[in-house]
């Protein structure tokens, strides 16, 4: 088992596809990210030595070791009622893959109860696109490219006047009603096949398209926004030139988890 509070295990962590996008995250945007406790379990010797502390996790992921074909079609609510089949189904498809365990600072939703799911693509020093898809979706579409409702393109040396009042200038899309309709029902299906029940969810997902609350874009601008030139810098030092933001909103705040750098991006936008 690796643990981010073991100071030995982090660079370990880092050779994972997913731990890596959210330890990036934590390391240059600590204020964004709701993410705590972030652990590896390795296999299920692993899980069952160590069940008492595990089963006290509410969401899970996926990984395996960079340069591997990361793991797809593993699919499920994101919270602690099935981690020990996830990790089954883990080691059938990628003997090398693994368990991500963590914790976050809120109290987690359910999927369908967000009210928006948001991918901030950034050109260090050149742009921000933004792509979003709205109340009752999260981050898995715009992240895997599934589908978008609002899209908005900002020049650099816009960002420091950029506010709510004008962020509308800035949108280059929208989607109409009726491409809604349609995302709205392969959200629908999807949700089906990871055993939600469309009765209690359904509500959640409006039927004609709503667009995007000012509270959530606030906290975008706020939290995120703000905080790229003010990091311009040291993202360069590292590298990170082009890079992704993925994730979802929980309660009214943007809480993505993941930071993509350029190639896993790539990766990422082809899955």
């Amino acid at each position: 088992m690796l643990s981010m509070n073991n100071i030995d295990d982090k660079q370990k962590m880092m050779e994972y596809y997913r731990t890596s996008d959210m330890l990036n995250l934590l390391y240059f945007f600590p204020q964004l990210s709701p993410i705590k406790d972030l652990t590896i379990v390795e296999n299920k010797e692993d899980y069952l030595n160590n069940k008492e502390l595990l089963d006290s996790f509410n969401q899970n992921r996926v990984d395996t070791l960079k340069g591997r074909t990361p793991i797809l079609g593993i699919e499920n609510s994101g919270k602690s009622d099935c981690f020990y089949d996830t990790l089954i189904k883990v080691k059938e498809k990628d003997p090398l893959g693994v368990l991500v365990l963590f914790n976050i600072t809120s109290e987690p939703s359910e999927r369908y109860e967000r009210w928006a799911g948001i991918s901030v693509g950034v050109d260090l020093g050149q742009d921000v696109i933004i792509d979003a898809v709205s109340k009752g979706f999260d981050g898995r579409e715009v992240s895997k490219s599934i589908c978008t409702h609002e899209r908005y393109f900002i020049p650099w040396y816009d960002l420091r006047k950029i506010s709510v009042d004008n962020l509308k200038q800035y949108q280059t899309y929208q989607i109409s009603n009726a491409d809604y309709q349609m995302t709205r029902i392969e959200r629908i299906e999807f949700l089906k096949s990871i055993g939600l029940n469309p009765d209690v969810f359904s509500p959640y997902i409006p039927e004609d398209y709503q667009a995007i609350p000012d509270f959530i874009w606030l906290s975008v601008i706020r939290n995120l926004l703000k905080q790229l030139e003010k990091n311009e810098d040291i993202l360069a030092s590292y590298g990170f030139t082009n890079f992704a933001i993925s994730g979802h909103t929980e309660g009214k705040e943007f809480a993505p988890w993941q930071m993509f750098d350029k190639s896993r991006y790539t990766l990422v936008k082809k899955r």
